[in-house]
């Protein structure tokens, strides 16, 4: 018992005890994670190693309105996934949440170019068309200005939002 978990044991035929408290976390942990898979698209979701039966559930999870309903399907989902592969399912939702930060790591350098280019003037966009060498330089200064003005005379920043628009279709 020197290397095992306090709540495992192990018996001579290689079964291990699990206490009732273990298997509790366990049991949420696996509820956590098919409250987890309710916050993905459809599409994304059938890409998962998901029998038809949890799938299903799932589905008519996002389906649900109700907070007891919805909760009494979480339940009933976290049962279906304890016969699922968990390791399988875990692996994509990393794969997942590393896109995500890459989307996000790429909208904050968006930002940031905006700002930039707003603070910077010419100089941000010499830097910017290094980089994006098919920009279109003059639509950017004027949409540039633009910005300038709405701030000046406090309008809804809309030319702001445009910049970000056309940096982002680079």
């Amino acid at each position: 018992m020197s290397n095992k978990k306090v709540n495992e044991i192990q018996f001579e035929d290689d079964d291990f005890y699990q206490s009732k408290s273990e298997q509790k976390r366990e049991v949420q942990e696996i509820t956590l994670l098919g409250k987890r898979l309710l916050e993905i698209p459809e599409d994304k979701l059938r890409n998962y190693p998901l029998s038809k039966t949890s799938l299903k559930a799932i589905l008519e999870g996002k389906r649900i309105n109700s907070p007891i309903g919805l909760n009494r399907q979480i339940k009933f989902i976290g049962k279906m996934l304890r016969k699922e592969d968990i390791e399988a399912i875990e692996q994509k939702l990393a794969i997942l949440d590393q896109e995500k930060l890459v989307e996000n790591k790429k909208f904050h350098q968006l930002e940031e170019w905006r700002e930039r280019l707003l603070v910077e003037g010419d100089k941000a966009l010499a830097d910017l068309m290094v980089e994006h060498p098919t920009l279109d330089r003059q639509h950017l200064r004027q949409l540039i200005r633009n910005a300038h003005a709405e701030e000046k005379r406090n309008k809804p920043p809309k030319s702001k939002r445009l910049i970000f628009q056309y940096l982002k279709s680079l």
